[in-house]
């Protein structure tokens, strides 16, 4: 496969689901928020927005700081912005695609036009947003052969999935205001949750169950772990010595280390050292794009970070 269809099948997981998952925890933040919070003291979106690094300009009143998230398409960081960039991705690979995901995310494009003014307000855009999100996911992996393409995509939107809810997480923790019902929530856990666990919710059982099970598929370990085996299988032997500047392993490695670090520890063990497992796991997710950049995308040196990285440059953030 080229590497250029790759980067592009890459790219396009990645913004389907930080459209996706943004549209999900901003749409419980501002629901499920004490009544009017969000709008007064802003303390907790705010803390929201800078620990997720939706870009460090976005305003500071709090009306205006919704509408750049959820609705400016010429910000890449936004929900709009990034669905945008998700179906250019799409476009310029649509003979790698199925057609119906091609148009399931060219619908959704044209359907930013109106959806996207922000007159039906936030909450109901934000829906439809994580509708359109889940069904692109799911035409993805019911229509597409699972080849390398779609391994790269998986690769995409699991190391997205689980960079986000390390952010969602390292949130919740620094923030005294936040309730565990919005945090399970917003990882769309809400049900699994209640099933395992029941209703009786902690600051550890929540913790516990957004980084650790192994069943809910949105947990940063299950995350982790679709990625180390979609890297598994880019990881040919016939691959391996093509390049001596390319290491298709490392991005595997780094991955599998951090997901072992989750594997054979308890809740009550990551509570323990949240800051620290937080900050292990953002670090491994980005050194793990870096390596697959190096890997399978660009030649030579040096390594950046390519533009259509918006989060702030996904840049590391020690958890306190």
């Amino acid at each position: 496969m080229l590497s250029r269809i790759a980067e592009a099948l890459y790219w396009m997981g990645r913004h389907v689901e930080r459209a996706d998952t943004t549209a999900r925890i901003l749409d419980t933040y501002l629901h499920l928020l004490p009544s009017g919070a969000w709008k007064s003291e802003n303390l907790v979106l705010r803390e929201l927005v800078e620990t997720m690094s939706l870009a460090p300009e976005m305003p500071r009143d709090p009306e205006l700081l919704i509408r750049a998230l959820v609705f400016d398409g010429d910000r890449p960081s936004s929900v709009s912005g990034a669905l945008i960039a998700a179906r250019d991705n799409a476009r310029g690979v649509r003979d790698v695609v199925p057609t119906e995901v091609w148009e399931c995310l060219n619908v959704t494009w044209h359907g930013l036009r109106t959806r996207g003014s922000g007159s039906a307000g936030p909450h109901t855009f934000l829906r439809w947003v994580a509708e359109r999100g889940a069904m692109a996911n799911g035409l993805i992996n019911q229509m597409m052969s699972h080849d390398e393409g779609w391994h790269f995509m998986r690769v995409g939107r699991s190391l997205e999935r689980a960079d986000l809810m390390v952010r969602l997480l390292a949130s919740a923790a620094q923030s005294s205001a936040t309730p565990w019902r919005a945090l399970v929530t917003a990882t769309g856990g809400f049900e699994p949750y209640v099933r395992y666990y029941g209703r009786n919710m902690g600051r550890r059982s929540a913790f516990a169950f957004v980084l650790l099970d192994r069943n809910f598929p949105r947990s940063i370990y299950r995350a982790m772990s679709a990625a180390e085996n979609s890297l598994a299988q880019l990881d040919s032997p016939a691959n391996m010595h093509q390049d001596p500047r390319r290491d298709p392993s490392s991005a595997r490695r780094l991955v599998g280390r951090a997901r072992t670090t989750l594997e054979y520890r308890s809740g009550t063990e990551i509570d323990d050292d949240l800051p620290g497992t937080l900050t292990t796991l953002q670090r491994a997710i980005d050194n793990a794009h870096v390596a697959i950049t190096k890997s399978f995308f660009h030649q030579g040196d040096p390594v950046t970070w390519s533009s259509q990285s918006s989060l702030a440059g996904h840049s590391v953030t020690t958890i306190r």
